[in-house]
């Protein structure tokens, strides 16, 4: 008797064991990124002589100052100590900005042509942050005054890049990406007087 009953409270605990054992209690794991709420712009400025980084990139800068040109004698033109680069990020979270860069001209001493706008350039790239590669985007070399409407926006970034934006002063330069042919130099055909202009990144998606 005490064998049967021994047998099947054996049997009884296996029975119990093997049910437990199927028994699944799913726990769902889960993180939240929150999305961008507006615009990061970081200002570079670089040796226009020697390709270097001056000083350290500001998040805060509210102007991309030429300064005071210097001329050249061997071409006849005016040209600056440094020029610049604005990287676009994010701020508040995750994304890669779609934007809309535009150029509005400002004080010009030539009178109504021929003003910053027509003698700087903005040449458009995208940026890879682990490899440091830029690829001239699209868009590539624009006078900053040609940048009105959608021509200033890079539809697309590839996953995992960033759009960078160089600011220079117009040379004439033709090596790629060469300087807008309908561009024109800083030289003493020009009024003396500091020429100015804004340019505005809007985002378009974040």
């Amino acid at each position: 008797m005490k064998t049967k009953l021994s047998l099947i409270l054996g049997g009884l605990i296996l029975l119990s064991q093997s049910a437990m054992a199927q028994t699944a209690v799913p726990l769902t794991v889960s993180a939240t990124i929150p999305s961008a709420t507006g615009l990061q712009l970081t200002v570079s400025t670089y040796n226009a002589t020697t390709g270097t980084l001056v000083g350290t990139p500001s998040t805060t800068a509210t102007t991309i100052p030429f300064g005071q040109l210097t001329l050249n004698t061997s071409l006849g033109i005016y040209l600056p100590a440094n020029y610049y680069s604005v990287a676009i990020g994010a701020t508040g979270g995750a994304g890669t900005p779609i934007v809309d860069v535009t150029y509005t001209e400002g004080a010009n001493p030539n009178g109504s042509t021929n003003g910053l706008g027509y003698k700087t350039t903005a040449t458009f790239v995208t940026a890879n942050p682990t490899t440091s590669a830029e690829t001239v985007s699209s868009i590539g070399k624009q006078r900053l005054i040609d940048l009105t409407g959608t021509v200033g926006q890079l539809a697309s970034i590839p996953t995992g890049q960033y759009e960078k934006v160089y600011i220079g002063v117009w040379t004439g330069s033709t090596t790629a990406p060469a300087d807008p042919s309908s561009g024109q130099p800083f030289s003493n055909a020009d009024a003396p007087g500091t020429y100015t202009g804004t340019l505005t990144f809007t985002a378009v998606t974040l």
